[in-house]
């Protein structure tokens, strides 16, 4: 089987120190778990999409959202020590013996973005696809345009001095199989990026994030 088909792939741990049960709070209800769903099913370059939990109720809740829960993470994997990373190797692992062969790219959907659009994931993924690039990812413009960087001569210089300064806003993170297979990361030097507004990159961590999730959705 010829590899063309796109996994896409919700981590969702049941522990949160900073918010606790963050992944089930409701935003305009919809909890942030189902925001992710919704987003992965409506955009069309997914083929398959499952959620990654250890937490018996949140694989419940993902079920009953339409996601499928093939496994529970393994403990050792849901510490705030395990990387979003080896969650993505673990899915892929499993993949490849569920359906040797099929995917050529996972697409990592986190519930903490629960303002990421369809639209956003799949240009995201046209643009790892049509150049061929090892990752794509979603960024937005960064809070602050004086950041300074290090240039190619070793002195500092305004980040703008190279283009438009931008952060990563953890909505959308697409990955080449074979780049992870062969030890890649979700940055390489060909990384694609697609711009997302600022207003709709909140990265809910505490419970300020969620009302300002929930303006943004008013706006």
């Amino acid at each position: 089987m010829s590899r063309s088909r796109v996994l896409g792939l919700i981590p969702a741990r049941g522990g949160s120190k900073r918010l606790p049960g963050k992944n089930l709070m409701k935003l305009h209800g919809r909890s942030l778990l189902q925001r992710a769903i919704d987003a992965g099913h409506e955009a069309r370059g997914i083929n398959r999409l499952i959620v990654s939990t250890d937490d018996p109720a949140i694989a419940e809740a993902a079920r009953a959202g339409g996601a499928e829960v093939p496994f529970l993470r393994p403990a050792e994997l849901a510490t705030d020590e395990a990387s979003s990373l080896d969650v993505v190797r673990h899915a892929m692992e499993w993949a490849d013996q569920d359906e040797p062969g099929a995917f050529s790219h996972l697409v990592l959907l986190q519930p903490t973005s629960p303002l990421r659009t369809a639209q956003d994931i799949d240009q995201t993924l046209a643009l790892c696809l049509e150049r061929g690039c090892s990752t794509a990812i979603s960024v937005a413009p960064a809070p602050k345009a004086d950041l300074l960087m290090i240039g190619e001569n070793g002195m500092l210089a305004p980040a703008s001095a190279f283009g438009k300064p931008v952060i990563l806003n953890g909505a959308v993170y697409v990955v080449d199989w074979r780049h992870i297979t062969v030890g890649g990361g979700f940055i390489a030097p060909d990384t694609a990026y697609y711009l997302m507004d600022e207003h709709r990159s909140v990265d809910v961590d505490l419970s300020e994030d969620l009302e300002r999730a929930a303006s943004g959705l008013k706006s």
